[in-house]
């Protein structure tokens, strides 16, 4: 605790030493010098440099390097990375397959009464007689069902249906409900036993609290039945050292959180472990730019074909498809609402009691102001509107079964539309959606937004306005090519200037990554990980809000924000982290200027390195302390 509290004492220097958030104090039109041009592309185009990276580099070239970056397809994949991935079944199934296996709740947890059955299986005119009749329409009623039907449909009477009738038939509906709860109560506990019944005193010990190898040999001894059973009653909480026997304990008892899991697992490994970095940061940002809250009903379930199916595949081509993917995709449709979003139709009416969804206006407007055209591309609140209204009847198809996209004709709106000025003219169903993507991909504020954003995560939170109107030049020449967008950047005199250097604050999730990419460090369960990067800030695909993570990094500067770095750094350099295996023996008898040089790939600032020198005066310098400092400072937080 004592070594704890010293470590944040002297991270606490290094913060006062630099601020992490910097404005750029060189010009971007003052080029990199030659070391660190290698260092600078693997801060921007990766999630932070590996041991060994920069010379790799340099040997090839920045701008050959970066053009591989930019041709994932040409760069064979890490064989660890793979490895990891190949246990995440989810990742890998349509749709469908998810929603069949993962959808549904558990086995077991679910009991429907048959009192409940049996009032359901009356016909329409029963049914109304027993809801909505008199005392003698509701006693005639249920003197016409057989005894045993009769005690079930009294069993699911509410009061109301009751009301009235005669007090023996109010006693053997109340003596029915009695009968069918403790029947009920039977049927739990024989679908999910107590664990007091399924394992002895020692076992749940074991189960609980023991070694990895007791629980182990435990579950190994159990038969298929009861090592379901004893896995729906533990839960997953006591494995947390055996991802393996977690993973068996989600699917019993929360499935669709499972599939959650396996995404954000998938999203760390292939961030710590690919090859093809560009690829990754690429995801991250266009997922963010998309951004869908796993917090949501099914999107839970949708988020990982959202990612693998709208998103991935798009990354390097053109912008419109994404968009059109995106649209289209049940995650985006479930998420902003527009699944139930209808216009009224004259020519086809609805029966008086049927109540209809109207028109949702939340996708439209949030497809212009955050997907394409920005809040101050020159939309107005009548064009939110006629978008809308083009996009009525884009929907899915079964939410709980299939969750497919599906355009229905009886909820879309027929009538001419203008949108930005461009007449949509009435009858044409779905083309007034796709005419939308197309005038929102090719409109000129949308070149420039798109342009500005990503600038803004490669270049400068503040990127210069010339090298944002180059790309959007670039954007409308190629129609939307992002991969040429990314191009004329990383070409550009900007993006190896003076002026980016060192300028961007990492988020929680690169700060996370890149510390575990630095030590190079073994993970074998991203869990605890998972758990840090929300702590700081940044929950993965937990944003509620449409508008994703801030892009820039005056919201990660807080006290809070910058004291819980500094605690990672801490946990992580002690191998307190669990799940990630972390050896810093190579830094053994180092001096601070080595170890800070060996994690940073370059000297350290003046200012961090007084700090930590002043800070470790007449104290022991161990490696994990000088590990923790140098991961806390400036240099390091920021890329």
């Amino acid at each position: 605790m004592k070594r704890l509290k010293y470590a944040l004492s002297v991270a606490a220097l290094l913060v006062l030493a630099g601020a992490f958030l910097a404005n750029a104090t060189g010009r971007f039109d003052q080029k990199l010098s030659v070391d660190k041009q290698a260092i600078h592309v693997l801060n921007r185009l990766t999630f932070g440099p590996r041991p060994g990276a920069v010379e790799q580099v340099r040997r090839a070239g920045v701008g050959k390097w970066i053009d591989q970056q930019l041709h994932p397809e040409k760069i064979a994949e890490n064989p660890v990375l793979e490895a990891k991935l190949k246990a995440l079944e989810t990742l890998r199934l349509p749709m469908w397959k998810i929603m069949d296996k993962y959808g549904a709740p558990p086995p077991g947890t679910i009991i429907r009464p048959p009192s409940q059955l049996a009032l359901n299986s009356l016909s329409q005119q029963q049914q109304s007689r027993l809801r909505n009749g008199s005392v003698e329409e509701r006693r005639n009623t249920l003197a016409s069902l057989d005894p045993d039907k009769r005690r079930l449909v009294l069993a699911a009477a509410p009061p109301q249906m009751l009301e009235g009738l005669p007090e023996d038939l109010q006693q053997e509906a109340a003596k029915a409900r009695q009968a069918e709860q403790e029947e009920l109560q039977k049927e739990r506990r024989k679908q999910m036993p107590p664990l007091n019944e399924l394992l002895t005193q020692e076992q749940i010990r074991a189960a609980r609290t023991g070694t990895v190898e007791e629980k182990l040999a435990l579950f190994n001894s159990f038969d298929p039945q009861k090592r379901e059973q004893v896995m729906r009653a533990l839960g997953p909480q006591p494995f947390s050292d055996l991802p393996e026997l977690r993973r068996e304990a989600m699917i019993v008892t929360q499935p669709q959180q499972l599939v959650n899991s396996e995404l954000m697992e998938n999203k760390l490994c292939r961030a710590i472990y690919s090859n093809r970095q560009l690829e990754e940061v690429l995801v991250d940002f266009w997922m963010n730019h998309f951004n869908v809250f796993n917090g949501k009903g099914q999107d839970r379930l949708y988020l990982t074909s959202f990612e693998r199916d709208a998103i991935r595949p798009y990354v390097f081509g053109h912008f419109k498809d994404m968009l059109l993917a995106t649209a289209r995709h049940p995650a985006m449709l479930f998420y902003l609402d527009n699944w139930q979003s209808q216009a009224p139709r004259e020519d086809s009416p609805f029966p008086a009691e049927v109540r209809r969804p109207g028109l949702n206006e939340n996708y439209g407007r949030e497809l212009m102001e955050l997907h394409t055209l920005g809040v101050d591309g020159g939309y107005t609140q009548q064009d939110v509107i006629a978008v809308a209204r083009a996009f009525t009847g884009w929907t899915i198809y079964d939410l709980q079964k299939y969750a497919e996209f599906q355009f229905n004709p009886a909820g879309h709106d027929r009538k001419e539309k203008i949108v930005l000025g461009h007449k949509l003219p009435a009858g044409r169903g779905e083309q007034d959606g796709l005419d939308v993507i197309d005038i929102l991909s090719h409109h000129p504020s949308t070149a420039r937004f798109i342009s500005k954003k990503l600038a803004q995560r490669f270049v400068a939170d503040d990127p210069p306005q010339a090298l944002v109107d180059r790309m959007a030049a670039t954007f409308t020449r190629t129609d939307g090519d992002l991969g040429a967008v990314l191009q004329t950047m990383f070409n550009s005199t900007e993006f190896l200037s003076e002026g980016a250097w060192q300028t961007k604050l990492k988020s929680p999730l690169e700060m996370v990554v890149s510390a575990v990419r630095a030590l190079n460090a073994d993970v074998t369960d991203t869990v605890a990980l998972a758990q840090r990067i929300a702590d700081l800030g940044e929950p993965l695909y937990g944003k509620l809000e449409p508008t994703g993570y801030p892009n820039t990094g005056d919201a990660w500067t807080n006290s809070a924000s910058l004291l819980g770095r500094i605690n990672f750094a801490t946990a992580l350099a002690g191998g307190q982290v669990p799940g990630v295996m972390v050896d810093i023996s190579r830094f053994n008898f180092k001096d601070p200027t080595s170890v800070a040089t060996g994690l940073l790939n370059m000297a350290p600032s003046p200012a961090t390195l007084t700090a930590i020198e002043k800070g470790i005066r007449e104290k022991e310098a161990t490696p994990s302390l000088l590990t923790t400092l140098v991961m806390s400072s400036p240099d390091f937080q920021r890329r």
